[in-house]
């Protein structure tokens, strides 16, 4: 390992400025001694040269969505961590949302998670909250339909979507999508198939791709990787390592801790 902390192999993609896009922080029931705490996740970040991470609490996810937002509050200022805070479409939930003027949340549809429906009609509240204040919502590939995402898509064209954790499958629903909205965007952490990012940016630029690992459950070194090697201009590896994240929460890089 380098003098700076990285590993060598890693060295370029300090100058990077990586913002990662998909990263959780705290104890976890389910996932155990694999969740880190705030020192041990930035020294993961750390040692594969990411600079930033937006990141979630496991007990938002698994346990209490208010809870779970209190314990990623305990963990702030950390210029190293841009906070998605989990959301219910509760009217008294949005409006302790409020209070926290989120730049980004992190919604839990799951059944085993918060169990709500992504439709209008149960959430609708809760989007045009985070639609007028532009703030990005992050929503995890599982949980939720095609059909659903469309129409959520089309009913709410000024609401930023980051969809996280789509592999090479996803390409034939993914793509049609984002030709008809501009305000879908993904991450990169399963784009892991040959000359998949390649592909992606060859037909779509770099403009709705970012960077994302799925630290702590899963190593950052692979989708670093891919990225380090795709045959892409270095203005679209710098876009979708970093830039364009930044532009998403409308935010300035920090300075680290």
């Amino acid at each position: 390992m380098s003098k700076s902390g990285i590993e060598p192999a890693l060295a370029e993609v300090a100058a990077w400025n990586v913002f990662d896009a998909n990263a959780r922080v705290g104890h976890s029931g389910v996932h155990g001694e694999l969740a880190l705490g705030a020192p041990e996740l930035m020294g993961e970040m750390d040692r594969f040269g990411i600079r930033r991470a937006l990141v979630s609490h496991f007990a938002a996810e698994e346990y209490d969505a208010e809870e779970g937002n209190r314990a990623l509050a305990a963990l702030l200022p950390n210029s190293r961590f841009v906070p998605a805070w989990a959301a219910l479409p509760d009217a008294d939930f949005i409006e302790a949302l409020d209070k926290r003027q989120p730049v980004a949340v992190h919604l839990f549809f799951g059944v085993h998670q918060h169990n709500f429906s992504p439709s209008s009609w149960c959430s609708g509240e809760l989007y045009e909250f985070l639609q007028a204040r532009s703030v990005l919502v992050v929503i995890e590939r599982q949980h939720i339909e095609w059909d659903a995402l469309e129409s959520l898509l089309r009913n709410f064209p000024r609401m930023k979507i980051l969809l996280i954790e789509t592999g090479y499958r996803a390409d034939r629903h993914l793509f049609p999508l984002l030709r008809r909205h501009s305000n879908l965007f993904f991450e990169s952490s399963m784009i892991l198939a040959y000359r998949q990012l390649e592909a992606f940016v060859e037909r779509f630029g770099s403009e709705h791709l970012v960077f994302g690992s799925r630290l702590p459950l899963y190593t950052p070194g692979a989708a670093l990787a891919v990225l380090a090697s795709a045959r892409i201009s270095d203005d679209d590896r710098l876009a979708i390592a970093g830039g364009t994240l930044e532009k998403l929460l409308g935010r300035a890089s920090g300075e680290d801790d």
